[in-house]
């Protein structure tokens, strides 16, 4: 193949299950594919490594690190990727995997290797904490995963900390993935700081380990609760769930170490009928459910502007995950 351009979606990260470990595993996760916004990655051969991400020289050498590490493993002469959309950094929407893991699967695919997202994202150094954004480009949809063993010899996981310090883990095993209802689905960032590198690895370890009645109350609502509206369409309880998940565990810390002014938000998007509202990782993107928010949808664009600025859209799920977008023999 000469030439190959993919796109790969962004996801919602819920929560972390159990950042607790007492019984040998350790971190978990629960989030969901969205069909925008997408990574794009265009590759063609080469030799030797170029890449290029509009802005973002730093960015960029992490992913020639990622892709020379591929190149190495599967024994390929090289490439030259660009990465021409991209989401929010930092924003809790995935950013950083999509990019880094579409990049190996582009480079594969252009020579003709077949490898699976969980292959390449321990490559490349994504899902030493969660398996979301690694089985959200492989099939997209709603995505539980059982986390990693802990502190079960070498090979297992030994401390509390994000994908970020966790590189070289194989991802975690994916519990279930199902198709997501057809509702609407809006993301609002106001302007925040998301957490990243020094500060995160600083709030694992300050805040960890959670509480393990949290932890079981986490495992009941995600069983028994979230798990079955998904299935069975259920909005009105999808949205329950989600409520009572965003004052469980991890997610506390992650919404106090935010500012006000997306408090702010979270409690207007509540308030004008948003359901299941809750903050994706550690932010600042918030997200809302719900069956028609097109006026929802224009009222947070008003909001956004009116308090500093920041972006709003509307999407749905992504139930197939990554997808080839143009091809040259």
């Amino acid at each position: 193949m000469k030439r190959i351009v993919l796109s790969t979606p962004a996801r919602l990260h819920f929560g972390l299950i159990d950042l607790n470990g007492e019984i040998g595993r350790i971190d978990g996760g629960v989030g969901l594919a969205l069909e925008a916004p997408h990574t794009t990655v265009e590759a063609v051969k080469a030799q030797g490594i170029e890449v290029e991400c509009a802005d973002e020289p730093e960015f960029a050498e992490r992913i020639g690190a990622a892709l020379s590490a591929v190149c190495d493993r599967y024994d390929l002469s090289g490439v030259k990727v660009n990465v021409t959309e991209r989401p929010l950094p930092h924003a809790g929407l995935g950013s950083a995997t999509q990019a880094l893991v579409g990049a190996a699967f582009a480079v594969c695919r252009l020579y003709g290797l077949e490898k699976t997202s969980r292959e390449l994202a321990k490559l490349v150094g994504r899902g030493g904490t969660s398996g979301i954004g690694v089985e959200a480009i492989e099939r997209g949809g709603f995505i539980v995963d059982g986390g990693h063993q802990f502190r079960r010899g070498d090979d297992s996981k030994q401390g509390y900390s994000p994908s970020g310090a966790s590189a070289g883990m194989e991802p975690p095993p994916i519990l279930g993935r199902h198709d997501f209802p057809d509702w609407d689905i809006l993301v609002t960032a106001p302007l925040g700081e998301g957490a990243s590198g020094l500060r995160e690895v600083t709030l694992f370890r300050v805040v960890c380990p959670i509480p393990l009645d949290q932890v079981q109350r986490i495992c009941h609502i995600i069983l028994m609760q979230m798990l079955p509206a998904v299935l069975e369409k259920d909005l009105e309880t999808f949205g329950r769930a989600m409520d009572d998940f965003q004052t469980l565990g991890f997610k506390v810390f992650e919404l106090r170490a935010q500012t006000e002014l997306l408090h702010d938000c979270r409690r207007f998007l509540r308030e004008n009928g948003g359901v299941g509202v809750g903050m994706s990782s550690w932010g600042p993107s918030l997200f809302a459910f719900g069956e028609d928010l097109s006026e929802l949808h224009e009222k947070s664009k008003q909001w956004i502007d009116d308090h500093g600025g920041g972006e709003t859209f509307l999407t749905k799920a992504n139930n197939t995950g990554m997808r080839v977008v143009e091809a040259e023999e």
